[in-house]
């Protein structure tokens, strides 16, 4: 089976006023395509920095210590903002687990599903 994603040895910090915090140390994991993978663990393990670092997502104070995180075969941890921009939305998702904040309820849930199609593929909102 193709593997999607591979995630190894990844570990991330956050600068704060008296150090340095680990919130994630040495995560590795695999995902094959059409696999499933639950991630679970006591809250502040690292579960959505995990997922935060795969979509380039982090708080400007986070630092990537160290890892890979390989996607169809690329660093994605080598790319660039633009480059992420394009993968974000268009490749890979994340759906946010705050059910609040991942939809805004002043506009359509269609214009709002339909924004990220729109935005990644050559299609018309028609």
């Amino acid at each position: 089976m193709e593997e999607l994603l591979r995630v190894e040895n990844l570990s991330a910090s956050f600068a704060a006023d008296y150090g340095e915090v680990t919130a994630v140390d040495g995560v590795s994991f695999s995902i094959s395509r059409g696999a499933t993978l639950g991630l679970v663990g006591e809250s502040g393990c690292g579960k959505s920095v995990t997922a935060l670092s795969i979509m380039g997502l982090l708080a400007k104070t986070a630092i990537i210590e160290s890892g890979k995180i390989m996607f169809r075969g690329e660093n994605l941890l080598e790319k660039s903002v633009d480059e992420m921009c394009d993968i974000r939305g268009n490749r890979i998702s994340m759906i946010f687990q705050e059910p609040m904040t991942s939809l805004n309820p002043v506009l359509t849930i269609g214009n709002q599903l339909m924004e990220a199609i729109t935005t990644h593929q050559d299609v018309s909102s028609e």
